[in-house]
This record gives structure tokens, C-alpha cells and sequence, in this order.
């Protein structure tokens, strides 16, 4: 993946996190969800996450929350 493509990727979580969230919730948040990222080993994932789309991805966390088996 080129920096172009990562960037944009970036750009686009930016925009989504500053347009959804109201600012008091963001600095509560933000601590908490940096150090998580920072902690967190991609190579723990299971080969069922390995292999799932963002789209996919997304959908199920979507559905998990809806249907209570996600907690967040």
C-alpha cells in the first residue's frame, strides 16, 4: 500500500471521528482509544479477522453492537 493510499485512509477516519463526535466526548475518549491502538498486536487477530473485508468488518460490528454482543 502507497503512502497516497494510507493517507487518504487516515483523512477519511479523521473526518468521520471530528464530523460524529461531539468535542467533550472526544477528549474522553481520545486518551483512552490512542493507547489502546499502541497496545494493540495486529498478529493476535484470528485468521477469521485476517481475512475479512472492512466492509465485512464494519457490518459486524454494526450487527454486534445492534444485537448486544458487543459491548463497546
Amino acid at each position: 500500500m502507497d503512502q497516497k493510499d494510507i493517507d487518504e485512509i487516515l483523512d477519511h477516519i479523521k473526518q468521520k471521528f471530528n464530523d460524529e463526535v461531539p468535542g467533550i466526548v472526544k477528549m474522553v475518549i481520545r486518551k483512552k482509544m490512542i493507547s489502546r491502538f499502541r497496545e494493540y498486536d495486529a498478529h493476535t487477530m484470528p485468521e477469521s479477522m485476517r481475512n475479512c473485508t472492512v466492509e465485512n468488518l464494519i457490518n459486524i460490528i454494526q450487527e454486534g453492537i445492534e444485537s448486544g454482543k458487543l459491548k463497546l
